[in-house]
């Protein structure tokens, strides 16, 4: 039995995240094990979780990120410190979370984590055995059935939207959906927005991502997302949705302008790989306007559609993650990445040194250092 250790949990900075990386229940599994919980004041409030939730749990509440970070040897985030947050992060300490080390907003971030010798947990690069991908699938089903519910808002008069459903009615045709990425988020729109009557083609460069959504959903339509079959696809798509995902990289941007430009008046275009950089030339992260018009088609491409649905997206990602946080309370930081393969993938930095490739690769710091 290794000695207590203390998880913290912190509020989320993002702008328009609600959502908390670990509910009262997660909490509640990790003090069971005789471990502390230190959570910053109204950290779950957004989500629909007090700080009275956590206290009778037997977690501790804390005024501010400071207290809680400055002690926590695993500190639990929905999403990366931002530059002002690094500050926090304890030395020789654990963070985890989807933290795109890659990226080049992560850079202060990378500095810190070597600085401090820390052990950093990105887990939208936790992958099992199988090649599942359990935190980052459970949180992109979420996401794509919430861009599909914000799409059929978009296309109402009241939001500027041309007053059309998705599923037309009898005598009127539904419309047209075409959604480029058979992952996780994909899949979940599709059978979100085929639920509710739309005429729904799922596009994607992986054959065998496209044989297991048409086995899973029926009366959708499949293709290759290349060629003239993308350009037919968006050529005629009432609603075009991008779930472009590659592991430990930006996305991919598949839709061009060219293709853009072709689209029906009145068409939307919701661009879910927009935290990777987006698969689409013609989207940008916003937030201050919920959609914006380029080449005559309106964009949606706000970051975290899951926090949309805080509560349940906070209880999905919590489901997700604790079995490995639990590892790590039974066993230890180290031990527990030496004995789950899981982890040790997800694991970018492992007390300040550099081991992912990829990061390697896209950022030029060298391996080891």
């Amino acid at each position: 039995m290794i000695d207590s250790m203390t998880f913290g949990l912190v509020r989320e900075t993002l702008p328009e995240e609600r959502r908390v990386a670990l509910t009262p229940m997660g909490a509640e599994r990790l003090t069971s094990l005789g471990h502390a919980v230190l959570v910053e004041s109204k950290a779950g409030a957004l989500a629909g979780f007090t700080d009275d939730d956590y206290r009778a749990v037997g977690a501790t509440v804390s005024l501010g990120a400071r207290e809680v970070a400055g002690v926590s040897d695993v500190l639990i985030k929905c999403h990366a410190p931002n530059p002002s947050e690094c500050s926090l992060i304890r030395p020789r300490g654990t963070i985890m979370g989807f933290l795109h080390l890659a990226n080049d907003k992560a850079q202060t971030l990378r500095q810190t984590l070597r600085d401090k010798e820390c052990t950093s947990i990105a887990l939208e690069l936790l992958e099992d055995h199988d090649g599942t991908r359990p935190v980052l699938e459970a949180v992109s089903a979420i996401g794509g059935r919430v861009a599909i519910l914000m799409a059929a808002q978009h296309m109402l008069s009241g939001e500027g939207g041309q007053g059309r459903l998705l599923g037309g009615a009898p005598g009127v045709p539904p419309l047209r959906v075409a959604i480029v990425g058979a992952g996780a988020a994909g899949e979940a729109a599709a059978r979100e927005a085929q639920r509710l009557g739309a005429q729904v083609t799922v596009l994607d460069e992986d054959s065998n991502a496209l044989r297991r959504v048409h086995r899973r959903i029926d009366g959708i339509t499949t293709a290759m997302a290349g060629g003239s079959l993308l350009d037919e696809a968006v050529a005629r798509a009432d609603l075009l949705l991008c779930a472009v995902a590659s592991r430990g990289r930006p996305a991919p941007q598949i839709v061009s302008r060219r293709h853009v430009r072709t689209m029906p008046s009145g068409a939307l275009i919701i661009d879910m790989s927009i935290d990777e950089g987006g698969a689409c030339e013609t989207t940008r992260t916003h937030t201050e306007d919920r959609t914006y018009m380029e080449e005559g088609i309106r964009h949606l491409c706000i970051p975290n559609l899951p926090s949309e649905v805080a509560h349940t997206a906070s209880v999905a990602f919590t489901n997700a993650i604790l079995p490995y946080l639990t590892r790590i309370a039974e066993e230890g930081v180290s031990a527990a990445l030496a004995s789950e393969p899981a982890l040790y993938r997800s694991a970018v930095y492992i007390d300040g040194l550099l081991r992912n490739a990829s990061v390697a690769e896209l950022t030029g710091e060298p391996l080891g250092s």
